[in-house]
């Protein structure tokens, strides 16, 4: 059989982990909602840890580090994915302290968490804990820095916002008025729109956990049948993951979110939604374990299988709703009818 030369296959996941960190730094704000960009660079990161081990975070910050230099060099005076305010406004610089805020949280998730959940998986412990563990502990450090800077540069979160809202609003006008979709940017469509993206930024906390979580699971998955012959080139503990289930106390996370949501006011009531579409994700990722060990029970060629997942996407809304309320009836009605190692719960 052919088997590439380990140092070439390096050399060559370490450039597209460098060209896939260019994209990144160009979408710039835009790259932490790209969820095909959790997937490329936790694949990436995983084949190339699987190659070189420990030392992978050799090329992986010698990538990131020709990846800032060659999109700073290219974008002598902005990045194009980052907000320019003109003057008058808030000022937003490539050189300074938010700048290198952005980048570092965009290298922490699409670096950090990857290389060490390959760590993890590399040794005898859960899959949801070595998903778990990297996200929520860099995110928690992230939120502190990111609360930190807020307030030492003492930056009103509601202006930040709609500053970023407007940016973003006014890019998506220009668009819509190139493709000659006019109703769209009516005044009125413009204020409905506004509304949403405001909401979407203040939905992005969990959105982007959900998306790095989401990301390393489906990864793992994606690798894991390709290995399909040698699962424990990637996963030392051999557990069957159409038996996952997440913690019975999931539940109360998700309670705790509806309660805020409902007795809260204005931007606080975003924290409740914020849990809530976070312990939601759990939940669409344990109702698609229970479709797939239903698919399974029911000896469904690939065909079928495939066919089903694409209902699922197709009719997202719908589906998707159910997949989730799944997920969660799963806690007391136990569709699988299996008993599992708590220990192995989310």
């Amino acid at each position: 059989m052919f088997k590439i030369n380990p140092i070439f296959l390096s050399l060559l996941l370490s450039f597209l982990l460098f060209l896939f960190l260019i994209d990144s730094i160009h979408f710039g704000v835009y790259a932490i909602i790209n969820p095909f960009l959790y997937i490329y660079f936790s694949i990436t990161l995983m084949l190339l840890f699987k190659i070189t081990g420990a030392r992978s975070i050799a090329p992986a910050s010698i990538a990131a580090f020709f990846a800032v230099i060659l999109s700073l060099a290219q974008n002598n005076i902005k990045l194009s994915g980052y907000f320019w305010a003109k003057s008058g406004e808030t000022r937003h610089y490539f050189n300074n302290s938010l700048f290198i805020l952005i980048l570092m949280i965009q290298l922490s998730v699409f670096i950090i968490i990857p290389y060490v959940f390959s760590i993890l998986t590399s040794k005898k412990i859960s899959l949801a804990k070595a998903i778990y563990y990297p996200v929520l502990t860099v995110f928690s450090v992230i939120f502190v820095l990111v609360i930190s800077y807020l307030y030492l540069n003492k930056i009103d979160v509601n202006s930040l916002l709609n500053f970023y809202s407007n940016a973003i609003l006014k890019n998506m006008m220009g668009v819509y008025k190139q493709v000659g979709v006019a109703y769209l940017t009516t005044a009125k469509m413009r204020q409905v729109i506004s509304k949403l993206l405001m909401d979407a930024l203040l939905l992005l906390p969990s959105i982007v956990i959900a998306l790095s979580w989401t990301g390393l699971w489906f990864s793992f998955i994606i690798l894991r049948k390709f290995y399909k012959g040698k699962p424990s080139i990637f996963f030392k503990n051999n557990e069957n993951l159409s038996l996952w289930k997440s913690s019975d106390f999931l539940i109360l996370f998700l309670l705790s979110g509806i309660i805020v949501a409902i007795f809260s006011n204005g931007i606080y009531k975003f924290i409740g939604y914020n849990i809530i579409f976070l312990s939601s994700s759990v939940y669409l990722v344990q109702g698609l374990t229970i479709i797939s060990f239903l698919l399974n029970k029911l000896n469904l060629n690939l065909f079928l299988k495939i066919l089903a997942y694409i209902l699922i996407i197709l009719f997202n809304n719908p589906l998707m709703i159910f997949v989730i309320f799944m997920g969660i009836f799963d806690t007391w009605f136990n569709f699988r009818k299996i008993t599992l190692n708590k220990k192995g719960g989310l």
